[in-house]
């Protein structure tokens, strides 16, 4: 691996968006990312305590807390009381350093791969989220919203015209289905789904949302044939969502009549 060469203004944040360094940028930002779920959930704060057993409260030393690697090193399991260690940490750790190697690979201009990590972590967050509670916390999906917006002023992803008609579109179509079928959708799927339109824009947050339709009968329809689930039966959708917006976000040559960005 190659010494990281800074350049004269001394960028260093920029010298380690590079594909050499984007799987262990991305490890690290994934064990943030596990930090920020985990205190969400339980009303912590991000920053403060040290990281510690959710079981005994030993706090963790820092060569137990290496993304992946301490959880293989300690067999999933507490150093101190043995409680196992949820895969949670290492599958979320592992997701961010493959999609931050993406980013950095398919965006040539690192500003834009930058966004392209941001928009990514944000996804992994509520993905994250919607698995294991069944929720897609309003503050994972306002920062969606409000990087997007902040990204799109500088004319990095979508323009601002582009990104508030992709708003309103997605939101408002998701909104009306919630409010035809109640049941269906939960709020946190709207304010989702709009933010995925700041993203993509108009054209192509539609086509992302009917891969994640898609792609989620394709799941379902077998579970509901085979008597596993009902109608009744609350399926999480945010994942859904973040698979039909990373396919559009990441191979829009696949999609040539909407990838116009």
């Amino acid at each position: 691996m190659p010494p990281i060469v800074l350049s004269r203004r001394g960028d260093f944040i920029l010298a380690l968006f590079k594909p050499s360094y984007s799987l262990l940028v991305g490890a690290c930002v994934g064990s943030f990312l596990n930090v920020c779920l985990v205190r969400w959930k339980s009303g912590g704060q991000v920053l403060t305590p040290a990281s510690h057993c959710p079981h005994c409260k030993n706090f963790i030393h820092w060569y137990d807390n290496i993304p992946i690697i301490s959880f293989f090193i300690l067999m999933g399991k507490c150093r101190f009381c043995k409680c196992s260690i949820s895969w949670q940490y290492p599958l979320v750790e592992f997701s961010t350093s493959v999609l931050f190697l993406f980013s950095i690979l398919k965006f040539s201009n690192t500003i834009m791969s930058i966004s392209s990590c941001f928009f990514c972590g944000f996804l992994i967050l509520l993905v994250t989220s919607d698995l294991k509670w069944r929720l897609l916390p309003l503050i994972f999906n306002n920062l969606l919203v409000v990087f997007g917006v902040f990204f799109s002023i500088l004319n990095l992803s979508v323009d601002p015209f582009r990104a508030l008609t992709g708003y309103v579109c997605a939101g408002g179509l998701f909104l009306l289905f919630d409010l035809i079928y109640p049941k269906g959708l939960g709020g946190g799927d709207v304010v989702m789904a709009a933010g995925l339109g700041v993203w993509l824009g108009a054209s192509n947050v539609i086509l992302a949302l009917l891969i994640a339709f898609g792609m989620g009968a394709l799941y379902s329809f077998p579970l509901f044939l085979f008597g596993k689930v009902s109608r009744k039966t609350m399926i999480p959708f945010g994942p859904f969502l973040a698979l039909g917006a990373l396919c559009v976000w990441f191979f829009p040559s696949l999609f040539l009549i909407f990838s116009k960005r």
